[in-house]
């Protein structure tokens, strides 16, 4: 198994983590999402915290915003970190057919604190791309 690639973990405040942050593509992304929609059946809260793709050329946009709007089908909450994606990923969390919760954070430190504070026992969180610091 590769370390941050879809690996699952109890967090401290009871929540299960499902960490894909080595991930940055379309494909792992949309295999990311099956995975919370598998874990997260028991009707509680399931999040997904991003900063989006990068690197996708003329493509980014579009494909984070589809991203998002697949987000919005299995997920109650969408927490966006960073400004490089935050456009197109609201974008598409509004254009979904299914309404979810966007929360704005600056960097991934703020979505930690987030998910510490948000979420507890039969929640479940995937961490979906991590953006090296010059991206934020």
């Amino acid at each position: 198994m590769v370390e941050h690639r879809l690996s699952s973990v109890r967090a401290g405040n009871g929540c299960e983590v499902i960490d894909d942050t080595y991930n940055s593509n379309p494909a792992g992304s949309r295999l990311a999402l099956a995975t919370l929609r598998q874990a997260g059946r028991n009707g509680k809260r399931m999040v997904v915290v991003t900063p989006g793709m990068v690197e996708l050329g003329r493509r980014q946009s579009e494909e984070n915003a589809a991203f998002a709007a697949d987000v919005a089908d299995v997920a109650t909450d969408l927490v966006v970190v960073g400004h490089t994606n935050r456009a197109a990923l609201l974008a598409g969390a509004r254009a979904a057919a299914r309404p979810v919760t966007s929360i704005l954070v600056r960097d991934r430190d703020v979505a930690a604190e987030w998910v510490r504070a948000h979420l507890g026992p039969g929640d479940v969180v995937l961490y979906e791309n991590d953006l090296p610091d010059h991206f934020a």
